[in-house]
């Protein structure tokens, strides 16, 4: 009895550590090699482990990774409703608790698969990997590559099959430490591992160059000057700062600043006290202060659009050109959970009441947006993209699709909510891969900073400080090639071929349980 205690408290504390070394990179992105050993203590737990067992360590990892990689939850807990510090303890712990059911399902998959099929880990775990980093519904995306934004070699193989590729990679390399730790084993498991070895080397050697051939590509290409506008308001910012009207906000003025240094594009962040599209003597000031700047400007703001189901309200951004005229309006598509709109609750207008009184100020019900968009200001193409959707691969890749030379990716945002965390670094973090996979450069324009330009090489051009207001410019390499990345055009790809994989294994398993076999004997491999 007290040898089964000791092994299940050593057994706890490997599972633990797996979770501290996955959650490292996530707080600080040089610390992005702990990633790539990341699952080897976990797996090595679980060579003589049912599956439920599998399910109770994972859940152990689990809640060490997310309570350590985003411990944010609880500065946005308390900005966002200041519920007190018993319910802000609890919502956190449900948070963390409910993001841990990540890592606890894909435990509990892969090991009953691996008892049910005898197939190899090298085979199973990394395509598990991806799928459940890719597909488990969380309200905050975070894939495991995203906590590789620093190791740009190992970025360069998502511009063919995305993040998920990078996962996978990740999770094979864990398999092959931990098969080499646990000594050799029969010919065909070795050259089982000599093939499976071939992959990461051949995913970094192949990032190794076309980091190369990129960056002499970034080197040739023209630029145009953009210019950022990070105007740091405040959590309750829905009147214009002293001195401002909502005719002629702070951030008009700090764009008339990057106009006079020549900036053929301004970006203003995603922002509460925009009133353009409520108001239409705030919209024509705003269009003839820009035709006056003779700058094009992107910009956010809250609007209504009457329909025969009502008036919806939507996320929107819109860009006036030089000339001050629109060039079009882009209605957000992915909303923010519990922020925008209230799952499962449409269907219970009590609860939904009680939810939204909840949340006040932080929560709006917005609508949905059709598709995606370009604008055209003078020599830029521009695909918006606001807030959280620039967590989601497939979401960009579609909006990217069909390129014209000269694009430039914009992510616009307000990170206020999660106050001086970690959270807002991790958003730039997930927005690096996204100009990696597309081979866009990508523009990050965030309220509260920090904002950056992401080349498409994954390297950051330049990165504004957090916390500060500021006007910034930045000549931006824009390529004249108007060719899609193999991820771009085929982002589905990879999650098909592993969803394949899957479906055979389940059909595997399930046949073998239909013949009542024995569970096959499993090892560390």
């Amino acid at each position: 009895m007290i040898g089964r205690r000791s092994a299940g408290i050593r057994d706890c504390l490997l599972a633990a550590l797996s979770g501290l070394l996955l959650a490292l990179p996530y707080v600080d992105r040089e610390l992005f090699l702990l990633g790539w050993i990341g699952f080897v203590p976990l797996l090595w737990t679980l060579h003589d482990k049912r599956p439920a067992q599998a399910y109770r360590l994972g859940l152990v990892c689990g809640l060490v990774l997310y309570g350590g990689g985003a411990w944010w939850i609880v500065e946005f807990l308390l900005r966002l409703w200041s519920p007190g510090l018993p319910l802000t303890v609890f919502l956190s712990v449900l948070f963390w608790l409910y993001s841990a059911q990540l890592i606890a399902l894909l435990m509990l998959a892969f090991q009953w698969l691996r008892l049910r099929t005898g197939w190899s880990a090298l085979l199973l775990f990394p395509p598990l990997v991806a799928l459940f980093f890719g597909y488990f519904p969380m309200l905050f995306q975070a894939q495991l590559g995203e906590s590789q934004s620093a190791f740009l070699v190992a970025l360069q193989g998502t511009s063919v099959v995305g993040v998920s590729g990078l996962d996978t990679m990740m999770a094979l390399v864990s398999v092959l430490i931990l098969r080499w730790l646990t000594g050799p084993r029969a010919p065909w498991h070795d050259s089982v591992s000599m093939i499976a070895t071939l992959l990461p080397m051949v995913w970094l050697v192949w990032g190794a160059v076309s980091l190369g051939h990129w960056d002499e590509r970034v080197a040739e290409s023209p630029t145009e000057r953009v210019g950022v506008v990070q105007t740091n308001t405040g959590l309750n910012s829905a009147r214009q700062a002293p001195g401002y009207t909502a005719s002629y906000p702070r951030a008009m003025a700090l764009s008339a600043a990057l106009a006079r240094a020549g900036a053929d594009l301004v970006v203003w962040p995603e922002a509460r006290d925009n009133r353009y599209f409520q108001e239409p003597r705030v919209a024509a000031a705003l269009r003839r202060e820009t035709a006056r700047l003779s700058t094009a400007i992107l910009l956010q703001g809250m609007e209504y659009v009457d329909g025969a189901a009502g008036r919806a309200e939507h996320n929107s951004t819109v860009l006036i050109d030089s000339g001050g005229r629109e060039q079009g309006r882009y209605r957000k598509i992915r909303r923010v959970a519990f922020g925008e709109y209230l799952p499962l609750l449409e269907r219970f207008p009590s609860a939904r009441r009680w939810v939204r009184g909840q949340l006040g100020e932080f929560f709006t019900q917005v609508a949905p947006g059709n598709g995606p968009e370009r604008f055209r200001a003078d020599a830029i193409t521009v695909i918006p993209l606001i807030c959280y959707e620039a967590l989601f691969p497939v979401l960009v890749a579609d909006a990217a699709r069909g390129r014209e030379a000269r694009e430039l990716l914009v992510v616009v945002s307000n990170n206020v909510w999660f106050g001086p965390s970690r959270q807002p670094h991790q958003h730039l973090n997930a927005s690096v891969l996204r100009a990696v996979e597309n081979r866009r450069p990508l523009l990050h324009v965030i309220n509260n900073g920090p904002s950056a330009l992401i080349l498409p090489s994954g390297r950051r051009l330049f990165q504004s400080e957090y916390g500060e207001a500021g006007a910034y410019w930045i000549d931006a390499p824009l390529s004249e090639d108007a060719t899609d990345s193999v991820y771009t055009r085929s982002p589905r790809l990879l999650p098909w071929v592993f969803g394949l994989l899957l479906a055979a294994a389940i059909i595997r398993a399930l046949w073998a349980a239909s013949w009542r076999q024995p569970a096959m004997p499993v090892n560390r491999s």
